[in-house]
């Protein structure tokens, strides 16, 4: 084939189509490419998104305020917004990559902030970073995005070593979360949380206790409130007992082991009761009560809940309650008080209740009486004596009611004031005015009648002295002798007790009612 020729002697030019694509198009297809990749690896590598509610916003602030793990960086917020009833707010953030194993409905999370709480401050760093959303991280649960954040800062989290216990009690005392727990006057933990129970009846309190002391704690481990002083009188003086000087502004709890109860370590979230204080936790607890009533006419000041009831001297109960109540039969008012005994704390006296009874009607019947005693004469504490008065009046134990009521008898005041009053009145019906109108007129009488005596001394005298040559004129040796100097003996002697009496009379004139000073 020849080649094309022009007319000027050059060649024309030849188009021939290219069948490959030319390199260049392979710039903007690697880079969509490269982009794509980055897009996907930014995608799979991005976090999940999770909301959490809270009360309100302060401190948060959408693309700055981060969510911290031990101080390090696991998301961060993105927007805040309100709720739709507006009721909080609800904070949207986005976490790390690998974020999604502790994503439960375990895991909480709070605002980190300055804060105060049992006798401890945290969060000051906050005063100069500003604040950031804390997480406590949980594995077990179930997956969710949604979580209720905390309004108030945990003050255990879960990677903290050491176990929580749970206490109860009828009153918190002043137990406050933070509180201190102390084992042996050194703080080995804190409380965690302090609310009323479902029913409303007692009090739960959990505690944290730190490892190594968590061992510590055994099942019959003993707590008890270790808030302010406790300060008591016994026979050996003053006892005063304070854990610290945080215990006494803050409160706290306190814990210690008798030896005999030392065995196993307690339980994770073992139920402990809580003492009011330590006599009370170290005191023997008994597991039986029975309940009896009394009933009292007088005055029951300083008689409240919770007073001992003893025999003799030894306590074996308490007072239960204390009411006021009116007989509308008898139209009068009495006080009917509440008592729990003991069994337990009688040795060889753990009877079944049909022997129960009788052993307790053959003890009234031998004077077996409750009685109001004081207990303590600085502070007027009155408690109920049980004891025997074989000289008390006959009673026996009613057991007409749903308590069975023991008899009573009134304290020894009361009995020495009804004698006084009693005295008082038969002395107020004596006629005092009448009886000194009569004293007057007999100490006249008497004055005249030791006038009319001292008249007739002389002639008494007289009298003798003429009896006395009477018998000179009769011979020694006779009887009439003898017989006449009896008699005038006789007559002397009279004479003297007369003038005697006379003198008595005269210098004592009461004597004739009352005797002489000195008789019975």
């Amino acid at each position: 084939m020849s080649e094309p020729t022009s007319l000027d002697g050059v060649s024309d030019a030849v188009v021939e189509p290219r069948r490959r694509p030319s390199i260049v198009w392979l710039i903007p297809l690697v880079a969509l490419a490269v982009g794509a990749f980055v897009a996907w690896r930014a995608l799979s590598e991005r976090g999940p998104s999770i909301a959490i509610t809270f009360e309100s916003a302060e401190g948060l602030e959408a693309g700055k305020t981060e969510i911290r793990y031990k101080d390090v960086a696991v998301g961060v917020v993105e927007s805040v917004e309100l709720e739709k009833d507006l009721s909080g707010v609800v904070c949207h953030a986005r976490m790390v990559d690998g974020a999604k194993r502790y994503l439960t409905d375990k895991t909480r999370f709070w605002v980190v902030k300055p804060r105060v709480a049992g006798g401890q401050v945290s969060g000051l760093g906050t005063l100069l970073s500003g604040s950031y959303i804390g997480v406590d991280p949980v594995f077990e649960g179930e997956r969710t995005r949604r979580f209720a954040g905390l309004e108030v800062a945990p003050l255990v989290t879960t990677d903290e070593p050491g176990r929580q216990f749970v206490l109860r009690s009828d009153r918190a005392g002043a137990v406050e979360v933070g509180s201190p727990v102390f084992f042996r006057g050194i703080p080995v933990g804190r409380v965690v949380s302090s609310e009323l129970d479902a029913e409303g009846d007692g009090i739960t309190t959990r505690i944290f206790v730190e490892a190594p002391y968590d061992a510590r704690v055994h099942a019959g481990s003993r707590f008890w409130n270790a808030s302010g002083i406790d300060a008591s009188i016994g026979a050996d003086g003053v006892r005063i007992d304070t854990q610290s000087v945080i215990s006494i502004l803050v409160g706290g709890i306190a814990f210690d082991t008798p030896p005999a109860a030392r065995g196993e370590r307690a339980e994770a979230d073992a139920v402990f009761p809580l003492f009011e204080s330590r006599t009370a936790a170290e005191t023997r607890q008994y597991t039986k009560r029975v309940p009896y009533r009394l009933e009292f006419d007088q005055s029951v000041r300083g008689l409240a809940v919770g007073s001992p009831v003893e025999f003799r001297g030894i306590p074996v109960g308490e007072v239960t309650n204390v009411t006021l109540a009116f007989d509308r039969e008898a139209r009068r008012m009495y006080i009917p008080v509440e008592i729990e005994l003991e069994p337990e704390r009688f040795v060889h006296f753990q009877f079944e209740e049909a022997e129960r009874r009788e052993a307790l009607e053959r003890m009234v019947a031998r004077g077996l009486r409750a009685q109001l005693k004081t207990g303590n004469l600085l502070t007027g504490q009155l408690v109920v004596a049980l004891d025997f008065h074989p000289n008390a009046p006959p009673a026996q134990v009613d057991w007409s009611g749903e308590v069975a009521e023991l008899p009573t008898i009134p304290t020894p005041i009361e009995e020495i004031t009804a004698n006084v009053t009693q005295l008082v009145q038969r002395l107020g019906k004596v006629p005092i005015d009448d009886i000194g109108r009569n004293l007057d007129g007999s100490l006249a009488a008497l004055r005249t009648t030791l006038a009319e005596l001292k008249g007739v001394a002389p002639a008494l005298e007289a009298t003798l002295e003429q009896t006395r040559r009477t018998v000179a004129s009769v011979g020694p040796d006779s009887s009439v002798n003898a017989e006449l100097r009896r008699t005038l003996l006789e007559l002397s002697d009279a004479a003297r007790a007369l003038g005697l009496a006379a003198d008595q009379i005269q210098s004592q004139p009461s004597s004739l009612i009352f005797g002489k000073d000195g008789d019975e």
